[in-house]
């Protein structure tokens, strides 16, 4: 698994708004609610059961909530399989609110 920096940057703002307006418990519980969505993109995927193909933004892009047994957040982490002769990998290349224009923002 692999961020882009805009997706790093994301995290990044994401975590300091939430420490900011909701403290730091609420910002740790969220970094941990993303970072375990995050592994179980790794997982599982594209194949991930929640995650949804993205055709109006491009057609290798697919999203996923950020989200776990009773808690859900209201971003969703954007990425996508990049494949050559050696190796799979995932590469999440957004985290956007829910209330973004996402194709504003690629």
């Amino acid at each position: 698994m692999e961020f882009s920096q805009r997706a790093a940057a994301d995290f990044d703002e994401i975590i300091l708004h939430t420490l900011k307006y909701f403290g730091q418990h609420q910002a740790q519980r969220y970094s941990e609610l993303i970072a375990h969505s995050v592994r179980e993109l790794s997982e599982s995927g594209p194949d991930h059961y929640l995650a949804k193909t993205r055709p109006e933004l491009h057609a290798d892009i697919q999203s996923m909530p950020a989200r776990r047994v009773g808690m859900n957040a209201k971003h969703l982490l954007f990425f996508k399989e990049v494949v050559d002769k050696q190796s799979r990998k995932f590469v999440i290349l957004r985290i956007l609110h829910t209330s973004m224009d996402f194709e504003e923002h690629f």
